[in-house]
């Protein structure tokens, strides 16, 4: 799978390059025609046209450009916890953190200047409160909606935008204000270590993940159901199934975004991906249990609205 997201990064490198020579080229082919047809009304108008296109395009390019390369760069992570390299990021990040509006609003102290560690590990703990919040709070929307919905194409949209806005949350969480780089990093890192996910490492897991899942169907859902409702009862099912199964990987991304954010030397992908599984289910099945009632309430609605709708047609038909 590592081989796989490699070639496919490449792919998309190629291609990207392959659209930037591509405008590149149309770009100086629309350039000559506009300075053609200036040219052809009187010379200096030719030149000055010229000279204006360069310059328009020479700002629109080069001021993001610039920005870009004049971000404020993250120290890199260090090999290990050894060594002046892991002392200055530790630095960098509790200079950054003193900013960090959810700290301040905590009335978080920093300490002396010996217990650096101790006060970035203390710090990270309640941005940790902070992420979790948020990412509960996207886990239940997840579950609440795919559960109701069920179609395939809108879910799946939907999942992705929620993947993408969750993760900048919590970059803005630890971040305050993430630089494109850090964004860069934590995306590329988290939806890279979801590819990974499939692996056959983690079928040791499955009985962990199926578990939550059936005890918030079995014991939140079906205990409340009319005896005789074969088919009601299956798409409910299906449906607490999906919206699970959904929560689950909205539960396991935050995690995995929550560790490489706090990751104080380079993180392991599969221990963040296993650490992240775990995390995933022992929150999935309390969530599953405090919404599946909800989507019970909505099948128990709309089957109580078909079926006066059906009584109501049979009684015309008399």
């Amino acid at each position: 799978m590592e081989d796989l997201w490699s070639s496919l990064k490449k792919g998309l490198t190629f291609l990207s390059l392959a659209l930037f020579l591509l405008f590149l080229l149309v770009l100086f082919n629309e350039t000559g025609a506009l300075y053609r047809n200036a040219y052809s009304i009187h010379p200096y108008i030719g030149y000055t046209a010229l000279v204006l296109v360069i310059l328009l395009f020479g700002i629109l390019l080069g001021v993001p450009l610039s920005l870009f390369l004049s971000l404020r760069r993250k120290p890199q992570f260090p090999e290990s916890t050894e060594g002046e390299e892991y002392r200055r990021y530790l630095l960098h990040l509790k200079e950054r953190m003193r900013k960090n509006p959810a700290l301040l609003e905590s009335g978080f102290v920093f300490g002396e200047e010996n217990q650096i560690l101790e006060d970035v590990i203390r710090a990270q703990g309640i941005l940790r409160l902070e992420a979790d919040k948020k990412i509960r709070e996207g886990a239940s929307s997840v579950f609440l909606t795919t559960a109701i919905s069920q179609n395939g194409s809108l879910d799946g949209l939907f999942m992705m935008v929620s993947l993408t806005k969750m993760i900048y949350q919590v970059a803005r969480i630890y971040y305050q204000k993430p630089t494109a780089r850090e964004l860069i990093y934590l995306y590329s890192n988290v939806f890279g270590t979801v590819m990974l996910a499939r692996s056959i490492e983690d079928l040791d897991l499955l009985d962990e993940q199926l578990e939550p899942v059936l005890a918030g169907i079995l014991g939140g859902s079906l205990g409340s159901l009319l005896p005789g409702t074969v088919y009601v009862t299956n798409l409910l099912v299906n449906s607490i199934t999906e919206g699970s199964m959904n929560t689950f990987l909205y539960l396991r991304v935050g995690a995995m975004a929550k560790k490489y954010s706090e990751s104080l030397v380079k993180a392991d992908k599969k221990e963040v991906r296993r650490s992240a599984t775990l995390e995933a289910v022992s929150l999935m099945g309390s969530i599953v249990r405090e919404n599946s009632g909800k989507v019970v309430k909505a099948f128990a609605k709309a089957a109580k609205g078909s079926a006066k709708k059906i009584f109501r047609g049979n009684r015309e038909t008399e």
